[in-house]
């Protein structure tokens, strides 16, 4: 054995933190050490890389990805997009996002947790699983990895964001605003119920609709709290929905004047909210006129009429600048929320835009509530609020599962911040029964995070108004535990 040798074996075990870092050796060499240094798999230990690398772990299927939240063919995606049984390779940072996309983790069906530590040399840094017992990792130089082969996942998950939050720099929020922890009611899923053509809900928002709502919460007797407009509060320059992202001005002709449109949600004892879609762009819009800049990708290249002309948000541009503009814009007319919706692109690029969007907030009013529905761990120091993100009650699949998972990913990835439970009796509105409503509200009693009421329940029955009605005043007059606590501490 040469000196250079000798010295490598003396050195590649190296303390580091609450873990052991492995560096220069092969994948099998990697893990064999892990294994003698350990002494018992109760423990941790992470990969660091100083070459391109590959560490080779046995594990038992499924293999939950909760980054993975493309659909899988099922209605509206279903819940097994999440669990995967077949062979796959995955780059859980540069992955196509649909819905809601949780940290770069892995585990498996018997608690063998691994994830990734680092976004540098984030393309290719990969998971590959040959769909029988192998799973592969991909280290790049620069990566490191995070392991836990005791198969107590939920207990190794919350290692791996106690160090990740160390990494990162970023502290579990101990106190808030106060209205953060508020009910919080949305127009969204009322718009639709209301609406009597295809698409005509993005019309139907109005003052007289938001203050009619407002009314009939007061009139339920319901806790006070937010109050947010969804999407169609907007203009829509040439007259297409599409050409909604972008133009954050709000129609004239629905609101007259959109501060009285403020004031009155304040008087009625409200705290107005004000949903944005920043992360699609439209070459029609206000904003793309004014910063041609900002057009970033297309959207699948309008292959359906909900894509046609929507671009996603170009990372590289001054996105700063334009969140700032427009935040402030709304903020002056006294918006204290802001529901950012739409982070569909691939994870890479929407944490670029998830950053600046938050950093743009918080130099205007770091009261501001920020939410967002990306679940990652590196994405959470930019955020106040991850929502569980709206579910359509459709027996076609696995709804109850879906809400269960979606809980899950954003409780474990976001720790340290509020959890929005979004929205009792989901989000479509030709689906809801009263049987069904009332085992969504069921499910999110005794939850972490604030409820969210969008459907007036009135439509569905009485029951649902005053089950309802009984889970909202339990929750206001309970502790309001809103923040994720899946963090060692």
């Amino acid at each position: 054995m040469s000196s250079q040798k000798g010295n490598n074996r003396r050195n590649f075990i190296k303390k580091a933190g609450m873990g052991v870092a492995l560096a220069g050796l092969s994948g099998t060499t990697m893990a064999k050490a892990a294994n003698s240094v350990l002494g018992d798999s109760s423990k941790s230990n992470t990969v660091k890389n100083q070459n391109n690398e590959k560490v080779t772990i046995k594990v038992a299927k499924p293999l939950f990805c909760p980054y993975h939240s493309t659909s899988n063919g099922g209605p509206k995606g279903g819940n097994s997009q999440y669990f995967h049984s077949s062979a796959f390779t995955h780059n859980p940072f540069t992955i196509p996002a649909s819905g809601m996309s949780g940290s770069p983790v892995i585990m498996d069906a018997f608690g063998k947790f691994v994830g990734f530590m680092t976004t540098f040399a984030y393309e290719n840094s990969t998971f590959s699983f040959d769909g029988k017992e192998t799973l592969t990792i991909n280290i790049p130089e620069g990566q490191e990895l995070f392991i836990d082969e005791s198969g107590i996942g939920d207990k190794a998950w919350k290692k791996y964001n106690t160090q990740m939050m160390t990494r990162l720099n970023f502290q579990p929020f101990t106190t808030h605003p106060h209205f953060w922890a508020d009910v919080e009611y949305c127009s969204w899923v009322e718009q639709k119920i209301q609406s009597k053509v295809p698409k005509g809900h993005f019309n139907l928002l109005t003052h007289d609709f938001v203050a009619d709502y407002l009314d009939k919460i007061i009139e339920y007797g319901y806790p006070k709290g937010k109050m947010t407009l969804d999407h169609g509060w907007g203009q829509f320059p040439d007259g297409s929905l599409n050409s909604g992202y972008g133009s954050w001005y709000p129609d004239p002709k629905k609101f007259p004047d959109f501060r009285k449109t403020m004031d009155m949600i304040k008087t009625k004892g409200f705290t107005p909210g004000l949903w944005i879609a920043f992360p699609k762009i439209h070459g029609a819009s206000t904003i793309a006129k004014r910063y041609p800049d900002l057009l970033g990708a297309q959207r699948t290249q309008g292959k359906t009429e909900y894509d046609k002309g929507v671009r996603w948000l170009n990372p590289k541009a001054d996105i700063f600048e334009y969140a700032s503009e427009t935040i402030e814009r709304f903020h002056k007319m006294g918006v204290k929320k802001f529901k950012i919706d739409m982070s569909y692109n691939t994870k890479s690029d929407m944490l670029h835009i998830h950053k600046e969007l938050y950093k743009a907030a918080k130099g205007i009013d770091e009261t501001i509530e920020m939410e967002f529905h990306v679940p990652d761990i590196f994405f959470t120091k930019f955020t106040d609020v991850t929502r569980t993100n709206d579910v359509w009650l459709n027996d076609n699949y696995d709804w109850p599962g879906r809400v269960k998972t979606h809980y899950e990913i954003s409780y474990k990835s976001s720790p340290g911040r509020a959890i929005n439970l979004d929205h009792i009796g989901g989000n479509a509105e030709n689906d809801i029964t009263e049987q069904k409503y009332l085992q969504h509200l069921e499910m999110f009693k005794s939850k972490t995070g604030y409820p969210l009421v969008s459907l007036l329940p009135h439509h569905i029955s009485q029951k649902c108004v005053d089950e309802t009605g009984d889970y909202l005043w339990d929750y206001e007059r309970g502790n309001k535990n809103i923040l994720s606590d899946f963090y060692e501490g």
